[in-house]
C-alpha cells in the first residue's frame, strides 16, 4: 500500500480508537538524505506506525522520543547521519546528511493530516506553511476552499497568502523568510494519475506498478469485455470508450499534469485518442509503437489541430518507456513508469553512477 494512503489508513484507526497520535515531518535537509522535506510518519500511542523520515535508521529513535520530546508542545528535532559529528552516536551509516523533523500533536497534525486525507480522495493540492525556527505549523490551505488551518502566531505575518499563492502558481515548495522567521512553504500536490488506453494483458502490470507507487489509475479501452474492474483490481477506474463519437474521451478528466500511455495496438484508435489529448499538451503522453508509425499518425491529423507534425511530436514519449533492455510485459512497463517518474521529477533519467562521474568529469575541467 503507497505510503501516504497508509499514514490516512492509520490516522483514521486512531481516530475511531480515540487514540493519541503524533505526526512527524522532515522540515529540512543539509547534505544528504533518504528522504526529502515533506516526508512523513505517524505515530499512535499504542505503538503503531506508517510512513519513513529516513531509509530506516531515524524511525526507532523517534518513535522512543517523539512523546516526551512534545510533553510541552511541538518541537523540531535533528538527526545528524555524519560520523565526525559531536553526537557520540550518529544515526544511520554516514550518510553525509542532518535531517530535520517537526515532531507534533494536537490540532495542528489533525488538520495536516485531514488535508491529506482530502487529498487522497478529492485530488485536491494544498500548502502548508511552517515555521522552522519555533516548530509550529501556521497554515494548512488547500487551493479550492477555506482555509483548514491557522495558527495564532499567523496574524502577524502579514505576507503568508502571498507565499501559499506562489506555492500554488509555482506547483513546488520552498523556503521564505517573513520579518526574522523562517517558513518552509510545502506545496503538496495532487497524487500523480495515470490513464493508460488500451485493457489487453500488457496494461495490467503498467496498472499494478502505477498503484504500487499510489497513483490514481484509470484504463479505457473501447472493448467492453476488456475494460473491467475485475480484470484490474489494482485499478481506480476503467472506462469503456465508444470510438463512434466525434470525442470518444468525453468523460474522462483530462489534466495535463497527468499522465498517459497509449497501448490500444490499434492504430485508428490512437489516432482518435491522440486527436483529443495533443491539444491538452500533457506533461507525459506516451504511445507504444515505432517512431515511423507514431509521425504516419501525427502528419495526418497534425491540420485539424492547427499543430505542425513537428510540435505534435515534442508533446509525445514515443517510443514510450526509457531504453533498459525491456522485452517482456512487466519490464516494459517498468521502463514506462520509470520515464514517467523522471519526466514528473524533471529528470533525464542517469544511473547515479554516471551522473557521479560526470560530476567529477566536470569539476576536473574547471580546475
Amino acid at each position: 500500500m503507497p505510503e501516504l494512503r497508509q499514514i490516512v489508513e492509520l490516522w483514521r484507526a486512531a481516530q475511531a480508537g480515540n487514540e493519541e497520535v503524533c505526526l512527524a515531518t522532515v522540515v529540512r535537509v543539509e547534505g544528504s538524505s533518504y528522504r526529502k522535506p515533506g516526508a512523513r510518519m505517524l505515530l499512535t500511542r499504542g505503538g503503531r506506525r506508517a510512513g519513513t523520515v529516513s531509509g530506516g535508521c531515524l524511525e526507532a529513535e523517534v518513535m522512543k522520543k517523539a512523546w516526551w520530546l512534545t510533553e510541552n508542545g511541538p518541537m523540531i528535532q535533528r538527526y545528524s547521519s555524519f560520523f565526525d559529528d559531536d553526537s557520540p552516536a550518529p544515526y544511520g551509516l554516514g550518510c553525509g546528511g542532518t535531517v530535520y523533523v517537526l515532531l507534533e500533536r494536537g490540532e495542528a497534525a489533525h488538520a495536516v493530516l485531514n488535508a491529506l486525507d482530502t487529498n487522497l480522495s478529492a485530488r485536491t493540492p494544498f500548502v502548508i506553511v511552517t515555521d522552522t525556527d519555533h516548530a509550529l505549523t501556521l497554515l494548512v490551505q488547500p487551493q479550492d476552499g477555506d482555509t483548514v488551518f491557522r495558527s495564532p502566531a499567523s496574524a502577524a505575518l502579514s505576507d503568508i497568502s502571498d507565499l501559499t499563492i506562489r506555492a500554488f502558481d509555482a506547483r513546488h515548495s520552498f523556503y521564505a523568510t517573513l520579518g526574522a522567521t523562517e517558513v518552509f512553504v510545502e506545496y503538496v500536490p495532487t497524487c500523480a494519475a495515470l490513464t493508460i488506453f488500451g485493457a489487453g494483458d500488457d496494461a495490467k502490470p503498467l496498472a499494478d506498478f502505477a498503484h504500487t507507487l499510489g497513483w490514481h489509475v484509470t484504463v479505457a479501452d473501447g472493448r467492453s469485455q476488456l475494460a473491467r474492474g475485475e480484470r484490474f483490481r489494482q485499478a481506480d477506474r476503467t472506462v469503456v470508450l465508444d470510438y463512434d463519437q466525434a470525442e470518444p474521451l468525453w468523460e474522462l478528466s483530462i489534466d495535463a499534469e497527468d499522465a498517459f500511455v497509449l497501448l490500444t495496438h490499434s492504430y485508428e484508435q490512437d489516432r482518435a485518442i491522440l486527436r483529443q489529448l495533443l491539444p491538452h499538451k500533457p506533461k507525459y503522453l506516451g504511445v507504444l509503437g515505432p517512431r515511423q508509425r507514431t509521425e504516419r499518425l501525427v502528419g495526418e491529423i497534425a491540420a485539424q489541430l492547427d499543430m505542425t507534425p513537428e510540435e505534435c511530436l515534442a508533446c509525445l514519449y514515443a517510443p514510450v518507456g526509457f531504453d533498459i533492455g525491456a522485452h517482456t510485459p512487466e519490464s516494459i512497463a517498468l521502463s514506462i513508469v520509470t520515464e514517467i517518474v523522471a519526466v514528473r521529477n524533471g529528470r533525464q533519467g542517469m544511473s547515479l553512477k554516471k551522473q557521479l562521474r560526470e560530476h567529477i568529469h566536470t569539476a576536473l575541467n574547471h580546475v
